[in-house]
C-alpha cells in the first residue's frame, strides 16, 4: 500500500504538480490540503479553482472525496460569495472497500482563547477507511503564522484523535499541521502513533518555493502495527510544501 500527502498550495505550480500526480498515479491513497473545486480559472493569488476537478482526471482508477473549511478558510472575508469551493481532499483506489467517516472543522469561530485573538485559516479534518486501514488528512490550524502551541492547536490534537478513534481500520494521519516537532501539541500524537518524520529524522518539509526559515509543517503518524517499507519526502518543486510518501503494509 502507499500514500501519498501534500499541501497543493493551490495547485499554483499546476504544471510541475500534474506531471509529478501523472508520474506517481500508483498510489492507494492521496491525502491533499489547499485544493479549490467547482471553479473556472485562478484566484488573484494564482491558485486553480479546479484543481480538485483536474486532479481526479489524472486519478481516473480512484474515488475522491472532498471536505471544505467551511466558514472562515483562507477567503473568509469572502466565503459567502466565492465561484468555488475551498477545502480538503482524499483520492481512494476504487479496488478498496472505502467509506467517507467524518469531515470536521478543527476550531470554532465562536470560541475566545486566552492568548490569541487574531483570524483564524485552514483547521479541518476528514477521515475515509479504505481497505483495513483509517485514512486521516489533516490541515492544521493557521493562525498569524504561529507554529507553536496555542489554546486551540492543543485542542485540534484532542479533535484530531477522537476523530481517529471513531474510524475502523489501522491508523494512517497525516497532512499539513501548520507547527513545529517540538511542540505538545504534536508530541501528543506521537504519544498515541508513530510520528515518522521523527523515525526518520526529516530535516525539512518546506521546498524551495517557501522563503523563511521555519522547515517543518508535514506529518505522518501511523499505527505501531503498521509496517513501514518506506517513508520518503522528495525533495521536488510541485509546492511551497513537499510530498509525503509511505509505502506500507
Amino acid at each position: 500500500m502507499k500514500t501519498i500527502c501534500l499541501n497543493t498550495w493551490g495547485c499554483r505550480e499546476s504544471e510541475s504538480l500534474f506531471k509529478f500526480i501523472k508520474e506517481n498515479n500508483s498510489a492507494d491513497i492521496y491525502c491533499f490540503q489547499e485544493v479549490l473545486k467547482s471553479g473556472i480559472g485562478k484566484t488573484s493569488r494564482d491558485e486553480l479553482k479546479s484543481g480538485y476537478e483536474d486532479i481526479a482526471k489524472l486519478l481516473p482508477n480512484h474515488k475522491g472525496y472532498f471536505s471544505e473549511y467551511g466558514e472562515g478558510g483562507y477567503y473568509s472575508e469572502k466565503s459567502r460569495d466565492l465561484d468555488f469551493k475551498y477545502g480538503i481532499a482524499c483520492f481512494v483506489n476504487s479496488k478498496l472497500n472505502q467509506k467517507f467517516v467524518q469531515g470536521v472543522r478543527l476550531y470554532d469561530l465562536e470560541t475566545k482563547w486566552t492568548d490569541y485573538s487574531g483570524r483564524f485559516a485552514a483547521g479541518a479534518a476528514m477521515a475515509v477507511e479504505a481497505g483495513d486501514y483509517a485514512v486521516l488528512n489533516i490541515h492544521g490550524l493557521w493562525q498569524g503564522g504561529i507554529k507553536k502551541d496555542t489554546e486551540a492547536k492543543l485542542v485540534q490534537s484532542k479533535q484530531i484523535i477522537s476523530l481517529a478513534e471513531i474510524a475502523n481500520g489501522k491508523k494512517i494521519i497525516c497532512g499539513d499541521f501548520n507547527l513545529l516537532p517540538e511542540t505538545k501539541s504534536i508530541q501528543m500524537l506521537g504519544d498515541v502513533y508513530t510520528d515518522l518524520i521523527q523515525k526518520y529524522k526529516i530535516v525539512s518539509t518546506r521546498s524551495t518555493l517557501y522563503p523563511k526559515e521555519l522547515r517543518y509543517s508535514d506529518y505522518a503518524f501511523v499505527d505501531s502495527n503498521i509496517s513501514i517499507n518506506r517513508f520518503l519526502v522528495p525533495d521536488v518543486t510541485i509546492s511551497d510544501h513537499l510530498p509525503l510518501v509511505i509505502d506500507f503494509d
